[in-house]
């Protein structure tokens, strides 16, 4: 695969994945019901893009796969339901901006698991990075807004652990299985947390439903489906460096939608977090 495709590929489907949270402010439902519901109808759709392939390719998959399988879904599961939540007490750029810091986490992750060492100026971009999101915490704090950036910050962690178990995974395996398999393992997460809260599972309108179906098509299956795809051929840091772009395009949709206007201290520390991540990324890459 030749990888000026598999570029164009991941900045489609990032342009895509922006909507994801414009969809979910038009939601009625709970976070954790479309976080469920999400998942749910990613996985039926990928399902049914293999067909009648789809038994002999997971007989296939190797009993150790599935493990790490589990494993991502399970993380899958958690960054879903905390992002989704965060969306209810802070603002979509607020939101995207910290879960975004996942690359950070990716970093990280690579230098304590595969022991690879840090340069000068990879320390410099998580410095200032930080020092970003440092920026927009206190200023959040003070509109009752830092919890929400704290449930974001966190599914930022559980979606760079995803990424980190998916780009093992996916160099043998097929993307759209791959994504059947870790929705449905997230779906099977977030079905018994729902059930306990004892959240409506059923009873919604036929918008909410129509908006559950475009999660799950756009950001899900070509969003987050296409990244998977891309994990096989490219590294989970580019992979997660080029998410940066939902935070741009995301605030530019809420701000014509919603007419959510970026405070000083968002534009700011938002601009410290995309150009310390960027720099980061980049020459780890």
């Amino acid at each position: 695969m030749r990888l000026p495709v598999i570029y164009l590929c991941i900045f489609l489907a990032v342009i895509i994945m922006s909507t994801s949270s414009i969809i979910i402010r038009f939601c009625s439902a709970p976070a954790l019901v479309i976080a469920f519901y999400r998942v749910l109808f990613t996985s039926l759709m990928a399902g049914s893009l293999k067909g009648s392939k789809l038994k002999n390719s997971l007989i296939d998959i190797k009993r150790r796969d599935y493990l790490l399988i589990i494993r991502a879904g399970f993380f899958l599961a958690l960054h879903f339901a905390f992002w989704t939540t965060s969306l209810s007490y802070t603002s979509i750029s607020s939101s995207v901006l910290f879960t975004n810091l996942q690359v950070i986490f990716v970093l990280l992750f690579s230098i304590v698991f595969l022991r690879e060492k840090l340069s000068k100026l990879v320390i410099g971009g998580i410095m200032l990075a930080l020092t970003g999101s440092l920026f927009i915490a206190l200023g959040d704090l003070q509109t009752g807004k830092f919890w929400g950036d704290m449930l974001a910050l966190a599914s930022g962690l559980f979606i760079a652990i995803y990424l980190i178990i998916g780009r093992k995974v996916r160099t043998h395996i097929d993307a759209m299985n791959y994504t059947m398999l870790v929705s449905i393992v997230a779906a099977l997460v977030l079905f018994p947390i729902c059930w306990v809260m004892n959240l409506n599972l059923t009873n919604y309108s036929s918008l909410n439903w129509l908006l559950f179906f475009l999660l799950a098509l756009g950001p899900g299956l070509l969003g987050h489906g296409v990244l998977n795809w891309a994990l096989k051929y490219v590294k989970a840091p580019i992979v997660a460096v080029s998410i940066l772009g939902e935070s741009v395009g995301a605030s530019i949709l809420a701000f014509f939608i919603f007419q959510e206007l970026l405070q000083w201290y968002q534009i700011i520390g938002g601009l410290l977090i995309l150009t310390g991540i960027y720099i980061a990324a980049a020459n780890e890459c």
